[in-house]
């Protein structure tokens, strides 16, 4: 009877252990890992002539008579958000 009991139990763990952990190592979309900067282009807040110049998804924006590397703006978080 006890040998039967643990054999429940055990089948009861093998079967909800995977459903219970699935989803731990996934990551948002917005905590995704950006790709290593390109160590031969710009980066942000350097001189520049143009955006090919800059990091992938930066821009060489004008300020005042010269441009420079400028990133994207970070992603708005939702209200209520704790960081």
């Amino acid at each position: 009877m006890k040998k039967m009991f643990s054999l429940i139990m055990l089948a009861g763990f093998a079967l909800l252990a995977p459903s219970a952990f699935a989803g731990a190592p996934m990551k948002m979309a917005s905590e995704a890992i950006e790709p290593a900067p390109d160590p031969k282009k710009k980066k942000a807040g350097e001189e520049c002539k143009s955006s090919d110049e800059c990091q992938r998804h930066h821009s060489c924006k004008k300020d005042g008579d010269k441009g420079v590397c400028t990133a994207p703006p970070r992603p708005k978080l939702p209200p209520g958000v704790v960081t």
